[in-house]
């Protein structure tokens, strides 16, 4: 799959969820630590924990999924969501989870939690020149690794800049097909005014250039 698409609809779930904080988190914990739905049911708010690092601080939550358990690292902001919430975050079963997943997926293509939880690995796995996370032994150079290959963690996915803004929002008139900066404005919950600065532009979107070439 196109890795500037793969990209897109991995974003689309995040920035379209901002809205509904159980939904997002849900979302955020997939695209963060690669969770499945049965270590996301097991969720506790005391399985996360910030640890002092040689060289910074850093964010780790033990993820139990029954017959196995593992520690992974996990983005400061999804951390400090999921910690706000009651001890257990999400009393969801499976096929609740998958359907939230699907509730934010891009038009043309329907994911449940497998296939985004696939699509960040396929996504990670690319950009780091196909360097797993599970290769790596200590939990600070996994959470290094996140920091340099995730955009989840470097804020990219949560449209910090205005770059990343313009881009987002060219892209999902590009997938979607909407044109109306009201209707666009109110899915993805940009200012309307910086929606329709952006369609009003002339500027075309990365996924139209590739779709053109």
């Amino acid at each position: 799959m196109d890795m500037l698409r793969l990209e897109y609809d991995i974003q689309h779930h995040l920035v379209l969820s901002r809205r509904e904080p159980v939904d997002h988190a849900l979302i955020r914990m997939i695209v963060s630590t690669l969770s499945t739905p049965s270590e996301l049911s097991n969720l506790r708010k005391r399985d996360f924990r910030v640890v002092k690092g040689r060289e910074f601080d850093y964010y780790l939550v033990t993820l139990n999924g029954g017959n196995t358990r593992r520690v992974s690292p996990v983005d400061e902001r999804t951390y400090n969501l999921v910690t706000s919430f009651p001890t257990v975050p999400f009393k969801l079963s499976k096929k609740e989870m998958d359907e939230v997943v699907s509730r934010y997926s891009p038009p043309d293509r329907v994911y449940n939690c497998k296939k985004l939880r696939k699509a960040v690995e396929t996504f990670l796995r690319d950009a780091a020149f196909s360097v797993e996370i599970d290769s790596i032994k200590t939990p600070e150079e996994k959470y290094a690794y996140m920091m340099d290959f995730n955009p989840l963690y470097s804020g990219l996915w949560d449209l910090e800049e205005y770059e990343d803004v313009e881009d987002f929002i060219l892209n999902y008139r590009e997938i979607s097909g909407i044109t109306d900066a009201n209707l666009i404005a109110s899915r993805t919950g940009v200012e309307e005014d910086v929606v329709r600065s952006i369609l009003s532009s002339g500027k075309r979107s990365i996924l139209f250039y590739e779709k053109v070439r």
